[in-house]
């Protein structure tokens, strides 16, 4: 009788132990799929202004314009198509932290006489169009448009 119960224990404690390892496979194979993505918001003083003209650069397009300033195609726009005017760079990292983005790194820089704010924001994601979801440029929107 004891061999019996023993054994109808250990197929228990084996049936346990194989649905344990198929879901930590399964656990550890939705995390292996994600990869690491990275955004910098840069912040530059506007000429003759106060405030910061901040843009979005997701390593998609080139950020400066050929005379050395920040392009407008990478400012972010919503789902009309007009400009997401933010009050400062923490407003703009704010934002971010809203599409599920996490501050690494902060930092400034000097790029043509002009002093620039640059934050490094990442996420974790299957593919950069999940990464960026809910995120729309100006000039993704402009593409869109077409």
């Amino acid at each position: 009788m004891e061999i019996i119960l023993s054994g109808v224990i250990k197929n228990k404690d084996m049936k346990r132990f194989i649905i344990s390892i198929v879901l930590c496979i399964i656990a550890l194979g939705s995390f292996a799929e994600k990869q690491r993505y990275y955004c910098e918001i840069k912040g530059i003083q506007k000429p003759l202004l106060t405030g910061l003209k901040i843009v979005f650069d997701f390593g998609e397009n080139p950020i400066y314009t050929s005379w050395g300033g920040l392009t407008n195609k990478q400012k972010i726009v919503n789902e009309k198509g007009e400009e997401i005017r933010f009050n400062s760079m923490v407003d703009a990292g704010n934002y971010m932290s809203s599409k599920g983005w996490t501050l690494q790194q902060a930092y400034s820089s000097v790029y043509s006489d002009n002093f620039i704010i640059q934050w490094i924001f990442y996420k974790d994601a299957e593919s950069p169009e999940e990464a960026i979801k809910g995120i729309v440029t100006k000039e993704q929107y402009k593409n869109n448009q077409k």
